[in-house]
């Protein structure tokens, strides 16, 4: 695990008056699993010695893990919002109890800022650390850390939220402000609140619920809208009751009609021309996989995507395309919202397999949203279901960004068919597994109409290149089915 993984981010900034207005205490974080809460607006936790410099930090979770603190450490009164924070000089630390050694899921909130007078040099400095006694060093699983800058740089923040959520770390004794392997990349710096659960949470409601409490609390700015990303298991899925709905609403309480122009079960011998087109006019594949219309096929009830080790005409050549083919169709409509599910079984190749939504002809817009890209056999990545959402231009942006989220399934994603679901409307943006919620995240750009893509490439950056024995492979869809609403707006709005 890298310092890039480490998931230290920071947020919109909250109504200073009205976490200000609100009394110390009077609020409370979610408390299901919480196994440590360090509270600095409350000061019957803040335990000082006779020169006043803090002793102890006690925990507020019931579990009784107190904070013992080394070196020069203190509280400065007063100084986030009008309430007191616990205030690091890079020449102290905090230690706390083993809450479990065992390696298992984690969610870590931390309110933290650094003023200018505070800032240095000094890199990689630790908010919080824990380190197995084991592992090269505390950033590399089942060991973790966080920083204050996902770059570790030393410079000044504005007072802020840090979180990391994942099932594959241990909670062995913590150290705040400092590396618990060694005493080093100490904290000069400010920490208000710190939350940490021995779970991760099933829904985006229940993180945005402790976002929300501490934004207020303490006028943090929160994480960028990376959204939220399923951990774990499915649980129980859905049962099919009806083929006319989506899986995850078969009681259609989201009021979803048929859209026919998207709807294909794939039951003919050849491509329906009138709703798809193979290839895409704007690309000719990713290198050096050229997009070969032989390649789509449709038999047995299913749409049929494969990719080849074979010659390129060599007028090809010249732009890097040699030795592979593979398959595109996008759909001959656009279109803008609505509910989009898949049944398909990815190639069991380092090939990869999408189902995506793009346009580019839009001068000024430029957005696209990955539904999954899957690399079955791609070493590390068989069970990996990779989603994502790009931003390539605005009226007001040139830069390309996008944001991305990785469910972990526990099966290999080229050994079955499952059911991918996509629901899009102008608030928010959905992912499904076989009914089942994996991803959400807030619709902030992406209102623009799309064509529907299926398509597999070789992306020997990411995926690697696919051994010559795994090929050819093939990535089938059994149907593609879409929903529409009557209370959709008729032209999209644009992102603010």
């Amino acid at each position: 695990m890298s310092l890039q993984w480490i998931l230290a981010c920071s947020f919109c900034l909250a109504a200073l008056a009205a976490a200000a207005g609100s009394s110390p205490g009077a609020e409370q974080p979610n408390r299901a699993g919480l196994q440590l809460w360090l509270d600095a607006s409350d000061p019957a936790t803040l335990v000082r010695d006779g020169a006043g410099a803090l002793s102890l930090w006690r925990d507020r979770s019931g579990h009784g893990r107190d904070a013992v603190a080394t070196g020069e450490v203190r509280v400065a009164e007063k100084a986030m919002v009008g309430r007191d924070v616990v205030r690091f000089s890079g020449k102290g630390y905090l230690d706390v109890p083993a809450v479990r050694p065992a390696v298992g899921p984690l969610t870590v909130f931390v309110v933290s800022q650094r003023s200018e007078e505070q800032a240095s040099d000094s890199r990689w400095q630790r908010l919080l650390s824990c380190w197995d006694g084991a592992s090269k060093d505390d950033n590399v699983a089942p060991s973790f850390c966080m920083t204050g800058d996902s770059r570790g740089t030393g410079a000044a923040y504005e007072p802020s939220i840090y979180t990391i959520s994942d099932d594959r770390f241990a909670l062995n004794a913590l150290r705040i402000g400092a590396s618990s392997r060694a005493e080093h990349q100490f904290l000069s710096g400010d920490i208000a609140e710190i939350l940490v659960y021995d779970q991760v949470f099933l829904t985006s409601t229940q993180t945005d619920d402790v976002l929300d409490y501490l934004a207020e609390k303490w006028g943090a700015r929160r994480p960028p809208n990376k959204g939220w990303t399923r951990i774990g298991p499915l649980g129980e899925t859905p049962r099919r009751a009806t083929e006319d709905l989506p899986l995850s609403d078969q009681t259609n309480e989201g009021g979803w009609e048929r859209f026919e122009p998207l709807w294909d079960e794939f039951d003919g011998e050849e491509l329906d021309l009138g709703k798809w087109t193979p290839n895409m006019y704007w690309w000719k594949g990713r290198q050096p996989a050229l997009f070969r219309e032989g390649n789509v096929t449709v038999s047995d009830g299913k749409l049929h995507l494969t990719m080849r080790k074979e010659p390129v005409p060599q007028e090809f050549e010249a732009q890097g395309y040699r030795d592979y083919t593979s398959a595109a169709v996008h759909s001959t409509v656009r279109v803008c919202y609505g509910y989009f599910e898949v049944r398909a079984r990815p190639m069991d190749s380092a090939g990869s397999s999408s189902f995506w939504f793009q346009q580019d002809d839009d001068p000024q817009w430029g957005t696209e949203i990955d539904v999954l890209e899957i690399g079955g056999k791609a070493p590390g990545y068989e069970n990996k279901y990779n989603m994502n959402l790009h931003v390539f231009r605005t009226p007001e942006e040139k830069r390309h960004w996008s944001v991305g989220g990785c469910w972990v399934a526990p099966w290999r994603l080229a050994d079955d068919y499952h059911v991918y679901g996509l629901e899009w409307d102008p608030q928010e943006i959905k992912y499904y597994v076989d009914g089942v919620v994996v991803r959400t995240v807030r619709n902030t750009h992406w209102h623009q109409a799309l064509f529907l893509i299926f398509d597999s490439e070789t992306m020997p950056n990411w995926l690697g290149m696919p051994r010559d024995e795994d090929l050819p492979s093939t990535y089938s869809i059994e149907y593609v089915r879409a929903w529409r609403k009557t209370a959709y707006p008729e032209r999209p709005p644009k992102a603010e």
